[in-house]
């Protein structure tokens, strides 16, 4: 998948992409993998090793981290490896992560700084990531931490190469580039709208809310909660909810049993919080 850049390395890692996906080999391998890992649909995939893994992130798209988990964990393993694939698993990872380097690349330029130098620092920050990635972790939200793990080398790296800066970098807005420029991020947007949706969460998904949905998502997936609990407590915190008199009469209850119940709730909820917590 071509990632076009004004910064050169990027424009480099494209060129040797291209030669990497020449080789029909490498296909092959990469395949393998990903069949022995049981990732679905791999056998149905493009025969090319760019075709493969633009195949991924659009079917990462459409279901979500849950898939993008699966094909970058089996990634990882061999990356993090002794075995003859680790640099050919490495450099498909590094690939499927330009776009988010290529934004972190851009955000991270301070004052006197040069785009290609602070690129470089990032993209030696990606490999370093890659390559030791702990892959003993459950291989959830693997994207998104393999961008915080990208984030953490590049701002120490930073610091190391070019000095401390008068200018603040903003870690979150770093470590979190938007969807519309990360597939793996967009991939995790989709999941938690349809999630959302089908479990009955209306409204937007920004901030406190987005992390609210993403627990009561989480909870009820686990079995932590029913929808009439996760309901009782997504109504009761949304903006402009009614109260809990106008609330308990929809649903034919009184107000100190509508409370009770979303009470009840809220303490299922913050009993299993240590480890939805761990999950992420």
């Amino acid at each position: 998948m071509a990632v076009v850049c004004e910064a050169s390395v990027f424009t480099r890692l494209n060129t040797e992409w291209q030669w990497v996906c020449a080789q029909d080999r490498n296909a092959q391998r990469v395949r393998a993998w990903l069949l022995e890992a049981a990732a679905p649909d791999v056998a149905e995939a493009p025969q090319s090793l760019d075709g493969l893994l633009e195949w991924l992130q659009e079917r990462s798209l459409r279901e979500g981290r849950g898939f993008s988990d699966v094909w970058l964990d089996a990634l990882l393993r061999h990356a993090t490896g002794d075995g003859g694939g680790a640099q050919l698993a490495s450099r498909v990872v590094v690939q499927a992560m330009l776009p988010a380097a290529m934004r972190m690349a851009k955000r991270s330029v301070r004052a006197d700084e040069r785009l290609d130098d602070v690129a470089q620092v990032v993209v030696a920050a990606l490999a370093q990531a890659v390559h030791t990635y702990p892959v003993h972790r459950p291989p959830v939200q693997v994207a998104r931490h393999l961008r915080l793990e990208m984030w953490h080398h590049t701002s120490r790296d930073l610091a190391r190469e070019f000095g401390p800066s008068e200018a603040e970098l903003d870690e979150q807005l770093v470590a979190e580039p938007t969807a519309r420029c990360d597939p793996a991020l967009r991939a995790e947007e989709v999941w938690l709208e349809r999630a959302a949706f089908e479990a009955g969460l209306e409204g937007d998904l920004e901030g406190a809310r987005r992390e609210m949905v993403e627990l009561l998502v989480w909870a009820l997936g686990q079995k932590v909660l029913c929808r009439g609990g996760v309901a009782a407590i997504a109504d009761h915190y949304r903006e402009g909810a009614p109260g809990d008199r106008e609330a308990a009469q929809v649903v034919g209850m009184s107000s100190a049993a509508f409370r009770q119940k979303r009470s009840r709730a809220v303490a299922k909820l913050r009993a299993a919080a240590g480890e939805w917590a761990a999950a992420a």
